[in-house]
C-alpha cells in the first residue's frame, strides 16, 4: 500500500497531465449543417464497382 501511496505522489502531476490531455483529445463532433453530406465519405462511387459484365468476353 505504501508503494502505490508514494507512486502516485511521485507521479500526480504526470497522472494530472495525461489526463488532461486525453480529456482534450477526446473524440468531437459538430452539429455544423456544413459538415453534413448526403452520402458517408467511405461509400463506393459509381465507377467503383468494376467492369461492365460484357467487357471481358471473348479474350
Amino acid at each position: 500500500m505504501a508503494i502505490l501511496v508514494r507512486f502516485f505522489r511521485r507521479h500526480s502531476r504526470l497522472i494530472v497531465a495525461l489526463g488532461l490531455l486525453g480529456f482534450a483529445a477526446g473524440c468531437a463532433s459538430t452539429t455544423d449543417s456544413e459538415n453534413l453530406s448526403e452520402r458517408p465519405w467511405n461509400a463506393p462511387k459509381s465507377w467503383e464497382n468494376g467492369l461492365p459484365a460484357g467487357m471481358m468476353e471473348g479474350r
